[in-house]
C-alpha cells in the first residue's frame, strides 16, 4: 500500500508550524492516496522517523517522501537523503521514494504574481524578491530565473533579488542601494510560512524611513498549494512510468 509523507521544514514559531500543517492538509484533501502523513525536517514534530513509523503502522509498503521546500538546496540534496538512509534500513520491506522541491515552475510564477496582487503597488516602486538564502550558487541562479520569468509575464522591468542569510546580495545592502532615490519598495517574501525570517522582514519594514510594502507570504496564495500538488503528482507519475525509488 502506498503512502505519502509530506515533510515541512519546521520552525520555532508555532504560528508558522500551524500554517504549514494547514497548507499540507489542503493538498492532502485533493489526493487519493489512502495513507498521507505529515512530518518535519527539524525543530517541529513529528520527525521524519516518526512519520515513517506512522505510515508503516497503517500498512504502508511504499512511501513517497515529498519535501515541502521551494528550491533545491542542502535540505533536499543532503539532509533528507541522509535521514532516509538511516531510517530506510529499519523497514526492509518498505520502498522509499524521495520527491523533489517545488522548483521554478510556471505555477510558482503565478504565485508571485498573486502575491503582488494582494497589495497596491506604486508605479515607481522598486520590487525586491527576498529569499531565505543559501551557500549554494544554484539558489542565486534560480532566483535570477524567477525574476526573469516574472518580467516576461508582467509589465515589470526592474526586479532585484536579495537574501536574508547565506551568500548573495543581502536584503539590507539592496535596500541601501535605493535609499538615495527614496522610491517606495515592495518586498516579496519568497517564503512559505511565518517564522523568524518573516519577522525579520517585518522589522525591516518598520525601521525603514520610506514606504516599504510587504506582500503576503507564498503560503497564503492559492497557486503555491497548486504548485506543490503538481510536484507530488509529477513524482507519482514518474514512479508509475519508471519505478524510481531510493
Amino acid at each position: 500500500m502506498r503512502a505519502i509523507l509530506y515533510v515541512g521544514h519546521g520552525t520555532r514559531v508555532r504560528e508558522g508550524e500551524r500554517q504549514a500543517i494547514e497548507f499540507i492538509e489542503r493538498v492532502k484533501s485533493q489526493m487519493d492516496e489512502p495513507i498521507q502523513e505529515i512530518a518535519f525536517l527539524e525543530i517541529s514534530s513529528p520527525s521524519i522517523e516518526e512519520g515513517v513509523a506512522t505510515c508503516v503502522a497503517k500498512g504502508a509498503t511504499e512511501i513517497i517522501v515529498m519535501p515541502l521546500l521551494l528550491l533545491t538546496a542542502q535540505h533536499a540534496t543532503t539532509d533528507l537523503p541522509e535521514i532516509l538512509a538511516e531510517v530506510g534500513p529499519k523497514y526492509p520491506t518498505v520502498t522509499f521514494t524521495l520527491g523533489q522541491p517545488i522548483g521554478v515552475t510556471r505555477t510558482m510564477i503565478d504565485a508571485v504574481i498573486e502575491q503582488l496582487s494582494t497589495q497596491p503597488v506604486p508605479k515607481n516602486a522598486q520590487l525586491i524578491i527576498v529569499g531565505r538564502g543559501s551557500s549554494e550558487p544554484a539558489i542565486q541562479q534560480e532566483f535570477a530565473e524567477i525574476a526573469s520569468r516574472l518580467k516576461l509575464r508582467t509589465a515589470i522591468r526592474s526586479i532585484d533579488i536579495a537574501f536574508l542569510y547565506g551568500s548573495g546580495p543581502k536584503i539590507e545592502d539592496v535596500l541601501a542601494l535605493h535609499q538615495e532615490r527614496k522610491e517606495p519598495v515592495v518586498l516579496i517574501p519568497y517564503l512559505l510560512f511565518s517564522g523568524l525570517l518573516m519577522k525579520r522582514l517585518e522589522r525591516l519594514q518598520q525601521t525603514e524611513k520610506r514606504e516599504v510594502i510587504l506582500t503576503k507570504r507564498l503560503g497564503e496564495v492559492p497557486s503555491t498549494a497548486r504548485a506543490f500538488k503538481e510536484a507530488v503528482e509529477k513524482k507519482m507519475q514518474s514512479i508509475e512510468l519508471n519505478g524510481v525509488s531510493i
